[in-house]
């Protein structure tokens, strides 16, 4: 009788070749999670995103991370096709639901969301500005397209401004080209000039003020210390109420005087 040892060696063989590995098990559960955040079932879309969330951007594979994305630029679509229809965003989504996946793929930290999260600054996260904000030269581009193009909404501008000088004030250590720093010095001089209709335009111009005394540029400066001393310079931009005036004055004045923007104050919430 032969023996029968060499049948056990290839089923074992067999078995170690069939049956997954932890790290096949954790790739397969991962492209799972990713097909139903795709998906079109809400409940199992929410539950995927609480898996990609608990998962954590170090472990994340590739494809779900692209999921992730994705599903930041539908959030992003279904954002814009609510502001198109001059409807309420929670007809169409849960605006939670859009900035916890802003939230999430924030925290991927990854290049190659910075067009999604471009999309998603007035998703209600300021998750999404720090973030963009860290990836410095790499994400300057997308932000100035974002706060010149006149379909943002004032919040974008104003995330997008505050981004900026996040990125001028780090330059130190994450440097800015000279040709990014003279269009983040076009966008600071446009909105500390240009006379706006926004009924909440006193927040934009503020903005605008931090962002040019970061800058350190003579011509800036010059009309900030023209905002500060002169309410009429702040009334030609269209701020008309009286207590805005006042507030915006005092704001040049304490950016001139070296006081900081409060960290962490993010600007009011508008569509």
């Amino acid at each position: 009788m032969k023996p029968r040892r060499p049948a056990v060696v290839l089923a074992t063989v067999l078995l170690v070749t069939v049956l997954p590995t932890p790290s096949m098990e954790a790739e397969l559960d991962q492209r799972a999670v990713a097909q139903h955040l795709l998906g079109d079932n809400v409940a199992e879309r929410s539950k995927a995103l609480g898996v990609a969330e608990s998962v954590g951007p170090e472990n994340a594979s590739p494809e779900l991370r692209a999921a992730l994305i994705a599903l930041l630029e539908r959030g992003n679509r279904i954002v814009a096709e609510a502001r198109r229809r001059k409807v309420a965003v929670a007809t169409l989504e849960n605006p939670e639901f859009i900035a916890r996946v802003a939230r999430v793929v924030a925290s991927l930290k990854d290049p190659q969301a910075i067009p999604a999260l471009a999309g998603a600054l007035d998703a209600g996260s300021t998750a999404v500005a720090d973030v963009l904000a860290n990836f410095g030269e790499q994400a300057a581009p997308t932000f100035l397209g974002v706060v010149m193009s006149p379909q943002s909404t004032d919040y974008a501008v104003d995330e997008g401004m505050i981004a900026l000088r996040v990125m001028v004030e780090e330059a130190g250590t994450r440097p800015l080209s000279a040709g990014t720093l003279e269009e983040i010095r076009r966008v600071a001089e446009h909105y500390l000039t240009a006379l706006q209709r926004s009924p909440t335009i006193g927040a934009t111009l503020r903005r605008a003020i931090d962002l040019a005394v970061v800058l350190n540029d003579a011509g800036l400066r010059g009309i900030v210390e023209a905002l500060a001393s002169d309410p009429n310079e702040v009334i030609a931009r269209g701020v008309t109420d009286p207590g805005d005036i006042a507030r915006t004055q005092k704001w040049a004045a304490d950016r001139l005087a070296g006081v900081p923007p409060l960290p962490g104050v993010p600007p009011l919430r508008r569509r």
